[in-house]
């Protein structure tokens, strides 16, 4: 199951905002991350599956603490007035592999990744994307990133009924 972007440390106690990170490979320079804490959703856990449909990151809300790239990222690049989400349209994973469909920039693709349950409330989706696949070229000045970034996510999951321990009711005496 492949969504968009986060690694979080949580305590088994405390539930932590979802964020997404997208880590970037600059051409000539060091790489960077971008993170997004506007990121709304649940992964269903059903029979061992996981499921996901519509998560939504609020690209608006995506930083790399650098001004001027944050500023290119956003209005340059990503369009975040025309587009201002990406989505994972629909996920389904099973023993640790995904496929999906994410759009970004009014783009719908495949994606394939991988993911893992960080403890009973959370779990995190890995998967590379190309940059070209949703029409995106971003370079300032002879200086670009590459074209395929790394994406983490961390999303809530959701147990389905079925899949919660039955209690068990011993007989009265």
């Amino acid at each position: 199951m492949r969504v968009l972007i986060v690694l979080l440390v949580v305590s088994s106690y405390v539930f932590a905002e979802p964020t997404a990170d997208v880590d970037f490979k600059v051409t000539m320079g060091p790489t960077f991350t971008a993170s997004a804490k506007g990121v709304k959703g649940k992964v269903v856990v059903q029979n061992g599956e996981y499921v996901a449909q519509n998560i939504v990151v609020d690209l608006k809300t995506l930083t790399s603490k650098m001004d001027l790239r944050d500023d290119h990222m956003k209005n340059k690049y990503l369009e975040v007035d025309k587009y201002p989400e990406a989505v994972l349209v629909t996920g389904k994973g099973k023993d640790g592999k995904g496929v999906g469909k994410i759009k970004i920039r009014g783009v719908e693709k495949e994606i394939k990744g991988t993911y893992k349950a960080l403890n009973d409330k959370e779990v995190e989706a890995k998967f590379d994307l190309s940059l070209a696949d949703f029409n995106i070229k971003a370079s300032y000045k002879g200086i670009g990133v590459k074209d395929t970034v790394n994406l983490r996510v961390v999303v809530p999951i959701e147990r389905s009924p079925a899949a919660a321990p039955k209690a068990v009711v011993k007989p009265k005496k």
